[in-house]
């Protein structure tokens, strides 16, 4: 790590560094081709290295996002590696060869910037949003650590100390914590898939410094990574840059393919109920869909919003509204690359509603068996999907995770602009079928909660 000598004056440099790219480098104030269905233009290339890099101009203003991705979730963790990738993504604001601890966060607020940073059983995921004239300096600091990142041992016992504080915080003040981790594990029951973001904490306690280094040494490379800038940019000199800063990093050797995920269907229904003390009274209930045929995927997504999205969706119209046997419902669609889940978290007065709310959960799905869904209704749930779709393209970070996830799930990018399209065909007889294809007991799950 550089002394802080050292860090200043190059501090100093890149902020003179960044002036002199600014001006070299101005932003485009139009865009040449025309928008497709989306709504907006981008395009990719690979850099040398195997970098992937999608770029997408947009001179409404002069600002512009940068988001890095690894394929470096949680999935990628051994037995006993529980928390090593949170624990990374951590250590990725540690400090680089030419950045002192923290000082990208730093760097980015200061000239007026935002970021952040998470991870998902499918990715790490970095981005910053700031103002346009300064996208060298946010390609210098990902660049930067993404070569040169800073892991020593003082760094690991810190950040690992601050976030199992941070853990244990979060499970004083929620008494339902420690049931989504539980039934995590129940709905997704092989190990790389139903592991949660830091386990139970003790995993990552005994984590060493080669477990550290070897993962990223084998995750956080050029070609395990996807570059997606968004903003006001000239298209050519971006490519310039972003050759400049990242095209000389060398690649990854072997970077090991995601694990496939083993669920067997039993011939008896797989629900699965254990007593957790908790504050109240309640349910965790999932469905789990692997693998799924081509285009059902379409089909689910719209599933979700009949059943859970906005007060008139059905579950929580029945349970909430009409028979009043919840006192709150939540729910979601969930992806963990291949595999597919539709989870419903629902809270009661006593054990009596919590056994009624289950059964119209399950009486509403197999209404959808028999009966199908009216054209309004149906027309309903489409347009309130279509809402959040396009909301959240109307912004640079949107727009930017948008392209991150589809690249990062293999879905060719020449093929979003009909993504749209396929969910509002989506027709009455499609959720019929996929009711009663996936929609079986073998696949659904379900743990109660402050139940004895």
């Amino acid at each position: 790590m550089a002394s802080s000598t050292g860090m200043h004056k190059a501090a100093r440099s890149l902020v003179l560094m960044t002036l002199l790219v600014a001006a070299s480098f101005p932003a485009a104030t139009a865009q040449e081709t025309a928008p497709n269905t989306l709504g907006f233009e981008f395009q990719e290339h690979r850099l040398r290295n195997g970098l992937r890099v999608i770029l997408s101009m947009d001179g409404r203003l002069p600002i512009v996002t940068v988001a890095v991705a690894y394929g470096a979730g949680t999935i990628r963790e051994q037995p006993g590696q529980e928390g090593l990738a949170y624990l990374l993504e951590n250590l990725m604001f540690q400090g680089s060869e030419n950045v002192g601890p923290l000082q990208h966060v730093g760097f980015v607020q200061r000239v007026g910037g935002d970021l952040n940073a998470t991870t998902t059983p499918d990715r790490a995921l970095f981005y910053q949003t700031l103002p346009s004239n300064y996208l060298a300096l946010a390609l210098w600091l990902e660049s930067d650590r993404m070569k040169s990142l800073a892991i020593t041992p003082a760094a690991i016992e810190k950040t690992r100390a601050d976030l199992l504080n941070e853990h244990q915080d979060r499970l004083a003040s929620d008494p339902y914590l420690e049931s989504f981790a539980l039934f995590d594990s129940l709905l997704f029951p092989d190990f790389p898939y139903g592991h949660t973001l830091i386990g139970t904490g003790m995993e990552m306690g005994d984590l060493t410094e080669s477990d550290v280094l070897a993962f990223h040494r084998t995750y956080y490379v050029p070609d395990n990574a996807v570059l997606c800038i968004v903003g006001n940019i000239d298209i050519a000199r971006t490519k310039e840059l972003v050759a400049r800063y990242f095209d000389s990093i060398p690649p990854g050797m072997n970077i090991p393919a995601p694990p496939r995920p083993v669920f067997k269907k039993e011939n008896d229904a797989v629900v699965r109920i254990a007593g957790i003390p908790a504050a109240g009274v309640g349910f965790h209930m999932g469905f789990r869909f692997y693998p799924l045929q081509a285009g059902d995927a379409y089909s689910l997504r719209i599933l979700e919003y009949l059943l859970l999205k906005g007060e008139t969706s059905r579950l929580r119209n029945r349970l909430l509204r009409r028979d009043l046997t919840a006192r709150y419902l939540s729910g979601a669609l969930e992806e963990r690359l291949s595999v597919s889940a539709l989870k419903v978290f629902c809270l009661n007065t006593n054990a009596v509603m919590a056994e009624r709310s289950q059964k119209a959960i399950l009486s509403e799905i197999d209404k959808l068996r028999t009966n199908p869904v009216s054209q309004d209704e149906l027309n309903k749930a489409k347009r309130r999907f279509k809402v959040d779709y396009l909301n959240r393209l109307s912004t640079r970070l949107g727009r930017a995770l948008f392209l991150v996830d589809a690249a990062l799930a293999g879905i060719a990018l020449d093929s979003l602009d009909g993504e749209l399209d396929n969910y509002l065909r989506v027709s009455p007889p499609a959720l019929t079928a996929f009711v009663n294809k996936y929609f079986i007991p073998q696949n659904r799950v379900v743990l109660e909660i402050g139940l004895q």
